[in-house]
């Protein structure tokens, strides 16, 4: 690991840690941690930069797999942006599902997006010739539009599985949508959006 990756994943993983709070307070686990919140900023970047330690190395066999877990590191933060805003707009406005969470869902997805573009295009696919904006946004609204439905079906219309609060269920079904789009938005910035 070189000293800008090092750097970039000590900055990306403070960010994480910032942003999780407002998902931590508006669902309530704040108070249920069994350690100081403050503990967060230290925890998630000992873990996130011994992960990508090993990404690393495993990398220096596999270069696919340091790509990918400087991807996953991306995702991280992007996901920790957006569920913080997701999280600190149900909690502002009141609305955790119907049609009222797309506009919270496309807002929070946005601004992680703008995001991510900066971060993949800056440190996960350095030096592609093709990065171009425009194309990494139509690539990620098919991304948003997985994301937004998977969000809106389950908080709509399933009543929450394993949970009580609508607040928590919003969350299970963001994560689960998450994953979902993870997978289509690496095969679209890495063959379409950052391809050489």
């Amino acid at each position: 690991m070189q000293k800008r990756d090092l750097q970039l994943s000590v900055a990306a993983t403070i960010l994480v840690a910032l942003f999780l709070i407002p998902t931590l307070i508006n669902t309530g686990l704040l108070g249920k941690l069994p350690f100081s919140p403050l503990l967060l900023f230290l925890i998630i970047p000992i873990l996130g930069i011994s992960g990508l330690f090993v990404a690393s190395l495993i990398g220096k066999k596999i270069s696919l797999l340091w790509q990918f877990g400087k991807f996953a590191a991306v995702g991280f933060l992007n996901t920790a942006i957006d569920f913080g805003i997701l999280n600190f707009l149900i909690a502002l406005t009141g609305v955790s599902k119907g049609v009222g969470i797309i506009p919270i869902n496309t807002t929070s997805f946005s601004i992680a997006l703008v995001n991510s573009y900066f971060w993949n295009k800056e440190w996960v696919f350095p030096g592609r010739k093709q990065a171009n904006f425009a194309l990494f946004v139509a690539v990620t609204l098919i991304g948003l539009s997985i994301n937004s439905g998977i969000v809106y079906v389950l908080t709509t219309y399933i009543s929450p599985i394993v949970v009580e609060s609508d607040k928590l269920w919003a969350n299970l079904a963001k994560v689960l949508a998450t994953a979902i789009s993870l997978f289509w938005n690496f095969a679209g910035y890495k063959l379409i959006v950052f391809k050489r």
